[in-house]
Order: structure tokens, then sequence, then C-alpha cells
């Protein structure tokens, strides 16, 4: 049986088992790391990062990664364990001025953030592209198998940060697509031939063997339940019911403390909770992109802290 938890843990095994020595592509890897499972910043004259992952393993090879990249000018980091229902790793560095902060390409000189990745990191060549996708798919990459067809996603903090893993993408070879939900922004690889090619550019020969060897289901198939429109519009109809009862959810942990149009726009899903967003968006007055509408949801969904199962 194709175990999903199992091949995303060898993933990222074999990933974090690659030797790389060109100093450049091991900073592409550790700052697309930073950005996707932490932050970066100055506080109070001082450089503070912090990362949190779900295994030891990336964590303490991070805080290795600092030190041997930037490890200069009194630099201190530490691993410690997380609570909650999930034990999580996070990574805590601090380090005396900015220089670190800057050094990391993720704060400008004035100390505030950088939109997406370095344009150092962006604009460099496939040898630094692997990188990026290493650390990314290290940080928050996962196989998934909707509708039987394997894929690669990784969830990213922001379209900036989507759209910079889509280039890198291209700069490979690969064809890697946006993809926004209620809850996240994420990059989706979901051809069977450019997901095998991305893997073994990034280091991962083993995992891009077995997903090679998953059968995918042809774009034509039917199933014994009717048409593919007919379970793809049942998908549709699960992803929608899940949503409205987030943003109830959502609402409801709020209470009062909601924009009037985060309320607007939540309302609207709450009264059509079978409606796509595009048709929620025709409803609104003035009307809304769909873009716009699903920003909003995930928005409030975001504010009030509230999880749920991804949409697909």
């Amino acid at each position: 049986m194709f175990d999903l938890e199992r091949v995303t843990a060898e993933l990222h095994r074999e990933l974090g088992a690659v030797r790389e020595e060109r100093p450049g592509v091991r900073h592409a890897g550790l700052v697309t790391q930073l950005r996707l499972a932490g932050e970066v910043g100055v506080r109070d004259g001082r450089t503070t990062i912090h990362a949190e992952f779900d295994a030891p393993a990336p964590a303490l090879r991070m805080r290795s990664e600092l030190g041997a990249l930037h490890g200069r000018g009194g630099l201190r980091a530490e691993v410690v364990t997380g609570g909650g229902a999930i034990l999580r790793y996070q990574v805590r560095v601090t380090a005396p001025g900015t220089d670190l902060a800057r050094a990391t390409g993720l704060v400008d000189r004035t100390g505030r953030p950088v939109l997406g990745l370095p344009p150092a990191v962006v604009a460099a060549g496939p040898a630094v592209a692997a990188g990026v996708w290493r650390g990314a798919l290290i940080a928050r990459g996962r196989v998934v198998r909707p509708a039987g067809r394997v894929r690669l996603v990784v969830t990213c903090p922001g379209p900036a940060v989507v759209l910079a893993l889509v280039g890198a993408a291209r700069g490979l070879g690969v064809l890697a697509a946006p993809q926004e939900t209620v809850s996240e922004h994420r990059v989706v690889v979901r051809d069977p031939e450019s997901a095998e090619a991305l893997l073994r550019s990034v280091g991962a020969p083993g995992v891009a063997e077995v997903l090679s060897r998953v059968p995918v289901a042809p774009r034509g198939a039917t199933t014994a339940d009717g048409s593919l429109q007919t379970v793809n519009a049942r998908r549709a109809a699960t992803a929608a019911a899940a949503t409205t009862e987030r943003v109830r959810t959502a609402l409801r942990a709020l209470g009062d403390d909601v924009a009037p149009h985060l309320r607007e726009t939540a309302l609207l899903r709450l009264e059509h909770p079978s409606l796509s967003l595009a048709e929620l968006g025709r409803l609104a007055d003035p009307p809304l992109t769909k873009d716009t509408v699903a920003g909003r949801l995930r928005r409030l969904v975001r504010l009030s802290g509230v999880a749920g199962p991804d949409d697909d």
C-alpha cells in the first residue's frame, strides 16, 4: 500500500542526507527554509531567528548550517521542543547587531522583512534553484495523492514566496503551479514527469523512483459512481462544506472583533455554502474577484487561529 506519510518522511530524509559543498547553493537552501519554516527579524539591535519543524533532523541541520555559513560574531543557536498535541522542534537564534539578518537576505538595510525570497537567490542559475527547492521540500514539502494522482505540494507563507518557487522550478525545466485555499498558499507540481525531474534535480532519486512506479489514472477515466466530472463536483462540494464550517467556527471564535468586510464575505459563504468562490464574488456588493473572496476567508480563518483540513 502506498503510504503518503512514509514517502514524505523518506523524501525529507533523503534530501537531508545531501552533502552540498557550494556555499551559494547551501545559502539558498538555508534561506528558503528560514522563509518557509520561520522568520528573521531585528529587535533591540539584535538579530533574532525562529524556525519550527515537525522532526528533529531538519532543526539540527539548520542550526549547523547557520553556524557553518554565518557563525561569526557571537551567534547563539539552540534547538528546543515545543508543546502541544504534536511535538515541534524549534530553532532559536540570536546574534548581536543586524549583520546576520542582512546576510540572510530576508531583511533589508532598514531592518524590514523582504517579501518572497532574496533577489540574489531568485536570479541565480539552475544549481541555486535546486538548492531553493531542496530547502522548500525539507521545510514544508509533502507528497499528496488527491483523486489517485501523486503530487508534490509546498505550503508557503504568502504569494510572493509562491511566485519565487514557481520561477525556480521553471529554471529547472519543471512545471509548478500556484494554488490558493482558504487556509494557505501552496505550490503544486502535478505532472508526474515534472515531479520526477524535480526530485532528481534536488537529490531525491530514491523517492523519484518510488513515485514513478505509482500508477496514474488516465484523464478520461470514469468511476463506478459516475463520470470524472461527478467525482470532481463531489470533491468540490466536500471542500466547500469544510470551508463553511471553518468560517462559522472562526466567526464564533472572533465574536465582534471582525472587520466589516471580512464579516460580510464570511456571511456570504455561510448563506451559500454550495457556491464556488467565483459565484460568491458575483453576489457581493460591490462584486469581488474569486481571489479576493479566497483571500478574505483565508485571513478570517488565520486571525481566528482555526485549523482545518486542506482544500485541494
